[in-house]
């Protein structure tokens, strides 16, 4: 007989346990309509799939990417069509569903390119600057290639 699998439901307070995110802020998320539950009890308790978590994380690293949150709000939105309540992908979505103008997701899509720039710039810059501390300041066993160091993608040189 093929069990069913029955996905995890969490509270807020479980949420905010799992995620190390405060149940104060989860509840502004909920409030912002970032967080959405996926069931209710039958008392009312409102519970969240565990595809909550990585919004929750999303959430969190747009903010620290400098999404504002109404950004992240048209972000959620997008997410919301595109994706069921478990995380996976939906084939079927529409644009009509999105309810986004056609000037909010272009204005998103320049947001992303315009952040994804950035974050290309600060890699390029901070690569340099570890060679450059690798080159002067590392073990000789990391300089010489013969163990690899924090950085390196974990590939060991040929000794």
């Amino acid at each position: 007989m093929a069990q069913s699998t029955i996905p995890s439901l969490y509270t807020l307070s479980d949420l905010a346990r799992e995620s190390g995110v405060s149940r104060r802020i989860l509840q502004h998320y909920a409030h912002l309509g970032l967080l959405e539950p996926g069931a209710l009890t039958q008392g009312g308790r409102k519970l969240y799939t565990g595809f909550a978590l990585y919004l929750i994380q999303d959430i969190q690293d747009l903010n620290q990417l400098g999404f504002t949150l109404e950004e992240i709000r048209k972000i959620m939105a997008l997410k919301k069509v595109i994706f069921h309540p478990d995380g996976t992908y939906r084939e079927d979505w529409r644009r009509e569903e999105i309810p986004l103008t056609q000037e909010e997701l272009w204005a998103m899509w320049a947001k992303t390119g315009e952040v994804l720039s950035s974050m290309e710039r600060q890699e390029r810059m901070i690569r340099r600057f570890h060679r450059f501390l690798t080159k002067h300041f590392a073990p000789k066993e990391v300089r010489d290639g013969l163990r690899s160091g924090p950085g390196d993608g974990g590939a060991q040189g040929a000794g």
